[in-house]
């Protein structure tokens, strides 16, 4: 074989195994809104997902319910006491904690992920004028 054909077919490889890498460089680009989709369908269908999911709803709840039990302790304490700026620390504290903690609840309820595996006894959002909830 002459010289200039080993160049030529060198050169031919070359060219072949850069078309091979773009395309499925490009081929991947064009797949991963599909791919990504699928992938995101079996995360959220995925057993430890909801699982996860309920069991986090409801450590939710129960946190926001007991937080606001414990605003009403507090209240009392600090009503006994209403000088007292460790009962006043006590209070706000609890107070920001259920707030949060209602804030992260109601975001839950909307994500993706998790917005279809909360128990059907759980409300969908924490309403802020239901006594058991109101973080007051």
């Amino acid at each position: 074989m002459k010289t200039s054909n080993k160049v030529w077919l060198t050169i031919l490889a070359m060219v072949g195994v850069f078309v091979l890498v773009w395309g499925g460089f490009a081929l991947s680009v064009v797949l991963s809104g599909p791919k990504g989709v699928g992938d995101a369908i079996k995360t959220k269908n995925s057993a430890k997902n909801w699982t996860d999911a309920q069991a986090g709803f409801e450590d939710s709840y129960q946190a926001i319910l007991s937080a606001d039990r414990k605003i009403a302790v507090h209240k009392s304490a600090l009503e006994a006491d209403p000088k007292s700026p460790i009962l006043q620390t006590n209070l706000t504290g609890t107070t920001t904690m259920c707030i949060s903690a209602v804030a992260q609840y109601n975001a839950d309820s909307n994500k993706y992920l998790k917005e279809e595996f909360k128990s059907a006894r759980l409300p969908y959002q924490i309403d802020s004028s239901d006594p058991l909830t109101d973080c007051k």
